[in-house]
């Protein structure tokens, strides 16, 4: 695993200010970097990287921060249930193979530790997972995670802090991870790659209105960390974002003339969904209608090759309508993955 360190954003007025200052800039490098790798310039690497929401995946003990049905006396969560789940996680992983992937709504790291014991029967050799990353909030129910067959550099912590309009819902932190290229992290070969950000922004569950807000101020924080990595000297110039957004595809800013681009914040970037050759509907079932609320991004140096929701799988089911959706899981019948379906990438760089 990488060095692990902490470090915390500044207020969101300061993001915006810090954003107006360097738009200009940051959107002329974007454009020159995206065009060298199109023409074929520094894209001797490519990945295969997978991003999954898998649905409140909690152990067997009890922390007293797990969502309702995983904790008290009415509960059937067991170890027996955990183990169950923890096998069928580790086979979809097998499945998936990915170079990198990344996981949302995991509980805590022994959980991290746990999939990583499964799936060292399962993949050996360059197909192993060496590296890991992981954080969830201090009284957070779940966290974020990344499994990778490259080294991990610096893990930075980014957190909103918008206390000064009132009281501020816990908001899940933006993870961010170096992907290295080498065979350690010590040596001279093993220099960034790229940064990888993690998110998983605030649910509407509480009301869209309020989740509009405060997934402005989460934007607004990624818009800071991607300016840094995107123009500072020593950023690596290119940065691939991940996780579930819980916003659609049509709730973001479009760049008129990108095609494939759209904005976070003032920094254009290349999203998934938008892909020519993507024929994917959406990664979330809700209500009969797909949503495209997890999302991959590229910005800088880097390319997206390819995209999709992957609906090919034991963690989908048929409904009775013939759609491929989520096999959600379901603890009352012990099976089933997640309510999301895993969103895939190839990037070249």
């Amino acid at each position: 695993m990488g060095v692990l360190v902490n470090w915390r954003s500044v207020f969101v007025w300061m993001l915006r200010l810090v954003a107006v200052c360097l738009m200009l800039p940051l959107l002329l490098s974007c454009s020159h970097q995206q065009d060298e790798v199109v023409s074929g310039k520094g894209a001797g690497k490519q990945l295969h990287v997978v991003s999954w929401n898998v649905q409140t995946f909690f152990d067997a003990q009890t922390s007293g921060l797990e969502y309702s049905e995983f904790r008290g006396s009415k509960s059937r969560w067991s170890r027996e249930l955990y183990e169950a789940r923890l096998e069928r996680l580790a086979e979809a992983i097998e499945l998936l193979d990915a170079d990198i992937l990344v996981l949302q709504e995991i509980e805590n790291m022994a959980v991290m530790y746990d999939i990583s014991n499964r799936l060292t029967g399962r993949l050996r050799g360059n197909d192993a997972y060496g590296w890991m990353s992981f954080h969830v909030e201090e009284g957070s129910a779940i966290g974020c995670g990344v499994f990778s067959r490259l080294p991990l550099g610096r893990k930075l912590v980014h957190q909103v802090d918008c206390r000064i309009r009132g009281e501020q819902p816990q908001l899940r932190p933006l993870l961010e991870v170096e992907v290295l290229l080498g065979e350690g992290s010590g040596s001279d070969e093993a220099a960034a790659a790229l940064t990888l950000f993690v998110c998983h922004w605030k649910s509407k569950s509480g009301g869209a209105e309020e989740a509009a807000f405060w997934q402005l101020q989460q934007e607004a924080l990624l818009e800071l960390q991607l300016q840094r990595v995107l123009t500072s000297p020593t950023g690596t110039g290119r940065a691939l974002v991940c996780g579930d957004f819980n916003r659609d595809l049509d709730e973001f800013s479009s760049v008129s003339s990108g095609g494939r681009q759209v904005f976070l914040g003032a920094v254009a970037a290349e999203n998934g969904w938008l892909h020519p050759n993507t024929t994917s509907s959406g990664s979330y079932w809700y209500q009969d209608d797909w949503e495209r609320i997890d999302h991959v991004f590229a910005a800088g140096r880097i390319q997206l090759l390819g995209f999709e929701a992957v609906d090919s799988g034991p963690w989908v089911q048929v409904n009775e309508l013939g759609q491929k959706i989520p096999h959600r899981y379901a603890m009352w019948r012990d099976e089933g993955y997640s309510d999301h379906l895993p969103v895939a990438c190839r990037v070249a760089f």
